[in-house]
């Protein structure tokens, strides 16, 4: 009997079910690992700004009315959110980060106060970031 050399197109299929069915797993976790880490940068860029209204209300009378004032980026590191001073007063202020391109996240955006994260503050159209948005 002659011996050959290669694979058997059973072995091939084989192979290609195995590597899709791997595809199949890992695929959504990939996007679900993509999504939080662009949340990831939206709440970074926010706690930088909410650091950066602190530091200026200890110098000034009331917080500051943007992140131009403040001296911070007015777009997240990465890129992802649009960064604005959406309330200011000289006792509260509100900092919201709005997507500005992505819009694969069930997270319309986000908004900080001198608390942390504000779950009501209203942008016509847009949904609140609620508790399991800032989870990660």
């Amino acid at each position: 009997m002659k011996h050959q050399k290669g694979f058997t197109l059973i072995e091939l299929m084989i192979v290609v079910a195995v590597i899709g069915i791997l595809a199949a797993v890992a695929y959504p976790a990939y996007q679900d690992y993509v999504i939080r880490s662009k949340r990831g940068d939206a709440m970074n860029a926010l706690a930088a700004v909410r650091i950066a209204q602190e530091k200026y209300r200890a110098n000034n009378t009331s917080f500051a009315d943007s992140t131009g004032t403040l001296g911070v980026s007015a777009v997240s590191g990465d890129g992802y959110w649009d960064i604005n001073v959406a309330s200011y007063s000289s006792s509260s202020f509100i900092i919201t980060a709005i997507p500005n391109g992505h819009t694969d996240d069930s997270c319309e955006y986000f908004a900080v106060d001198r608390n942390g994260p504000n779950y009501s503050w209203p942008i016509a159209g847009k949904t609140v970031a609620d508790t399991e948005c800032w989870e990660r």
